[in-house]
């Protein structure tokens, strides 16, 4: 890939995401799930990558109004949507039942009532609702509460409790999320022999992690996956599963410019005109874990590697980037590409503060680039 060429044309910084990749890695996590399970791409991970996986045999978990709206754009059929988010609101919930999206999720009995009125005053459907568990925070229900809505589903014809969902983090260790099996099917098999309700659905989150401080091939990441997998695939329940970091993480470029190296003493500086606003690796510690970088350089130089703080655009000593990273002979001008960003960087920024551009968004697809935003100023924003 010519990134030369890209920020002559679309400037730096600058994403770039992998649809290609998108596809084949959705593909090849869900062949790896098994018959047992189905793929649900949580797009808050990255809402870009939508264009490209929209026409693949997965789901999709959208968790607001807005992210409705990106489905609507990009034309994503309504049976593939599993409307979640903790804050719907009557009209929220009303907007995708009459969209017919594939599933509802009930975060709350506030939720249930809506849909409940909302069920009661349009046209009539079968609409296939999940419960969410508490896992003690402000994510869904407690246990009383799911039973008690369980009731009341019951009651009403247009509405089939498809099962439960659960979750509870990211990046988790395999212990863990065995322990989490063992206990939303326990609460399951109670659930149904209380209330007599019958489903046999649970849509679950493992929070499976993604190493994104290995020089090692991203391939390494799978083999959490097949171990989970290996964990459901006898299971008596039929699983959704949530992914989204895991999905997205090896599916995007960062490319920032160098723009300034300057020396204090024994400390050496690189500025690039990106920041902390838009790189950010979950895990990461003040700068101090190195993720997969390539040094694209301008003039070709003697090699001479030294450690450089790698800092940020932004007027904060808080923008550090990374605090050891070795390059030979760097110069002004020359581009860092950072890779396994496709996930999170690009909706998780503070994009507004001091005022910088967002930076444009290209997706690669069948061997052609795809604007899919432009540089967008935010001090209009902030004025």
């Amino acid at each position: 890939m010519d990134y030369n060429k890209l920020t002559e044309e679309h400037g730096s910084p600058l994403y770039i995401f992998d649809g290609d990749y998108a596809i084949e890695r959705a593909n090849t996590i869900q062949k790896k799930l098994g018959t047992n399970a189905k793929l649900c791409y949580a797009i808050k991970a990255n809402a870009f990558l939508l264009k490209a996986l929209k026409d693949e045999d997965i789901l999709f978990e959208v968790c607001s109004p807005g992210e409705l709206s990106i489905c609507e754009k990009y034309n994503v059929n309504p049976s593939k949507i599993v409307f979640s988010g903790v804050c719907k609101t009557e009209e929220d919930v009303r907007r995708a039942y009459n969209l017919k999206v594939n599933t509802i999720t009930l975060e709350s009995k506030t939720h249930l009532e809506h849909l409940l009125k909302v069920v009661s005053t349009e046209k009539k459907h079968n609409q296939d609702v999940i419960i969410r568990l508490t896992s003690g925070n402000q994510f869904g229900m407690s246990a009383s509460d799911v039973y008690e809505c369980t009731e009341k589903i019951k009651d009403c014809p247009s509405l089939n409790l498809r099962g439960i969902h659960f979750f509870t983090g990211t990046q988790k260790k395999l212990n863990k999320i065995t322990e989490e099996i063992s206990f939303i099917e326990n609460f399951c098999d109670e659930l149904k022999a209380k209330t007599g309700v019958k489903f046999n659905s649970i849509e679950y989150g493992p929070g499976i992690g993604y190493n994104y401080f290995t020089q090692e091939d991203e391939s390494s990441n799978y083999s959490a996956l097949e171990e989970f997998a290996s964990l459901i695939k006898n299971s008596k329940y039929s699983y959704v599963i949530e992914l989204g970091r895991f999905v997205a993480s090896p599916c995007g470029q960062y490319v920032t410019k160098i723009r300034d190296i300057k020396e204090d003493g024994d400390a050496k500086y690189i500025i690039i005109d990106g920041g902390m606003n838009h790189i950010n690796y979950y895990g990461q510690m003040m700068g101090m874990k190195n993720p997969k970088i390539e040094h694209i350089k301008q003039i070709k130089s003697s090699s001479d590697i030294q450690n450089y703080t790698i800092a940020g655009s932004l007027c904060t000593t808080a923008d550090i980037v990374l605090r050891r990273l070795p390059l030979n002979c760097p110069c002004k001008d020359d581009l860092l590409v950072f890779k396994d960003i496709g996930a999170y960087s690009i909706t998780e920024g503070i994009y507004l503060f001091l005022s910088h551009p967002l930076p444009a968004v290209v997706l690669k697809m069948n061997d052609s680039l795809t604007l899919l935003r432009n540089i967008s100023e935010t001090y209009i924003m902030n004025s």
